[in-house]
Parts: C-alpha cells; structure tokens; sequence
C-alpha cells in the first residue's frame, strides 16, 4: 500500500476509486465501504484510494488529549492495509486545512490530488468549513465532471446501526463481546512494554507496563486478557488500567499480570486483548490490602479462562 500526505501530495496520474472519513476503529461499517472501493477499482482498472485525516477533526478542534480513540494512527494504517488498498491518503488537519471550503475540498483532494474517477463515502461523512459538504453536495458537485458518486448502506449488527461512537458507547459498558461483533475483532490496545515502579513484583505479582503514549481510553478498572508478542506467543492475564490510587498514581497506566509468566520482555512490542471486567479501580488503605484483591482477580481470571476454553484447549471466541 502506498502512503502519501497532504499538502506533500503529488498529482496521482492513474485515475482511482476513493473513500473518504475518519475510519477510528476501521469498523465493520468501514470495511465494508472500503472492501467496495478495493473491489470496484479491481473491476474497472483504477486505484483504489482510502483518504482520511491526521489528526481527525475532533481531535484538532478539542485537543488530542481530550479525545478517545479506538484506533491510534499505526494501528489505523496496519487494519487499512491488510484490506489490500492500493494507496492510503493522509491529510494533515491544520488550520489552513480546516478551513477549506467543500469545493475547494473536492477541487485540491479528490480531483487534483488522488484523481478521484468514482468516489464512494458513507452516509454521514461531512467535510469542508463548517461541515457544509455531504453526500448530496457532492454528487451534484461532481456531475459535471462525470465523476461517479456513491453512498454505500449501513451495516448493522444487533440492531444497531454500526458507528465508531457506537463501539465507544459499548466499550463504556465493557460489552467486549458486541464491540468484537461491531469491530470484526476483538478490542485491543498495543504498546512497548516499558520499566515500571517494579511494585507488583513487591507484591509477588509482577507485571509488564505498556506506554499508553498519551492515548485517551475509556476503559478502566481490572480485566482479563490476552497478551499477543510480537513473535505470535499468546498469554493470559489480568490487566489494570488505571492511576493507582493506592498508591497515589497520577497518570493513567496499563499494567498486565501475566498469568505463569516470568520472562524480560521490556522494549518489546505487545497486543492486549480484552475479555471480560472483573471489577472496579479502587483505592485501598493499604498494601496488604491491595495484595489480598490483586490475588483474588488473579484467581477469578484463571476461573474466567477456565470457563471460556473449549474441548480442544483453545480460548472460545462469542
């Protein structure tokens, strides 16, 4: 897949189909438009061209750090690619950017820049100043030039009419089970694993901190997971994202305890797949007592994985 950003972009001679939006999360909703826009380009001869922005207008306009993302930009770009898309148009939203009119949005980007030939978006992607461009703008827009323009149904699962505010509603509820089904995977957050404060192991339960990087997660308290290496080696864990304020932590951090694990692995790269929530944070008035609860999630996930392994030794999979 090739990767190009705009302002840097250069004139794309081969014509193409294109899709346009933020993608957080590279749903089932986004894949289908995306898998659409691989397929038609397959059959016409085109490019087929995903476009989205860095950082996403929400982050721009309230601050990165106020914004929750289901999908850091590197995580975005690996789920964009492994859908087999031709090229991956990143945006850079500046001021000067945001402050495109839709023409010239549809002028400088879809016409100029990625030589747009049949476009197809989603049916609620806005763009230009003030958000005045939407599907219908652009299909009368784009009459003129005999660009094709197309919106694509939305998908739906349980009812529900799937969004990435959606899949965030229902990580706030940690309904892990229906995200995967909204996801198409199942919800995870990747990082370095990076030297800690060492406290867990003080406690005989010693675990891998990943470097949030800043990110803004909703999820909170202790759960089960999966953690996935870099060299395809899986554990199970337990996992707490939170400050510890037992211990008068400030700043958001995941931890993992994996379970009959006590290898060194700071500096590699891991995945952390989510299951199930066990309980809340909570500060407790002592050490002591936060090692009796951290002992007591340990055995309730061994009991949760014990309960959720099929007849072959395998993790069940909802």
């Amino acid at each position: 897949m090739k990767f190009i950003r705009y302002p840097n972009i250069k004139q794309q001679h081969k014509p193409s189909v294109v899709t346009i939006g933020n993608f957080d999360g590279v749903h089932v909703g986004h894949q289908a438009l995306i898998n659409k826009v691989v397929e038609l380009a397959s059959v016409k001869g085109l490019t087929s061209v995903v476009v989205s922005m860095q950082p996403l207008a929400s982050q721009y306009f309230l601050g990165k750090h106020k914004v929750e993302i289901l999908t850091p930009f590197k995580c975005k770009y690996k789920l964009i690619k492994t859908l087999k898309v031709d090229m991956f148009c990143v945006l850079n939203f500046n001021k000067s950017f945001s402050e495109l009119s839709a023409e010239e949005f549809i002028e400088k980007i879809l016409f100029n820049g990625v030589n747009a030939k049949h476009i197809i978006i989603g049916d609620d992607f806005r763009f230009g100043k003030d958000r005045v461009g939407d599907y219908n703008y652009l299909k009368e827009y784009c009459k003129s030039s005999g660009v094709m323009v197309d919106s694509i149904n939305t998908v739906v699962r349980n009812t529900n009419r799937v969004s990435s505010s959606l899949v965030r509603e229902s990580l706030s509820l940690n309904q892990f089970d229906l995200v995967k089904s909204y996801l198409g995977r199942r919800y995870s957050i990747a990082g370095r694993v990076r030297k800690g404060q060492q406290l867990g192991r003080t406690l005989n339960f010693p675990t891998i901190n990943i470097n949030l990087a800043n990110k803004v997660i909703v999820l909170e308290g202790i759960f089960c997971v999966k953690v996935a290496f870099s060299n395809g080696e899986t554990h199970l864990g337990a996992a707490s994202i939170g400050s510890r304020p037992t211990v008068n932590g400030t700043t958001k951090i995941l931890e993992v305890h994996i379970l009959d694990f006590n290898k060194q692995v700071y500096g590699q790269n891991v995945e952390v797949f989510f299951y199930h929530k066990i309980r809340n944070e909570v500060k407790f008035d002592s050490l002591d007592e936060l090692k009796r609860h951290i002992n007591d999630d340990v055995i309730k996930t061994r009991q949760y994985f014990e309960n959720n392994i099929n007849n072959n030794g395998a993790l069940r999979e909802q």
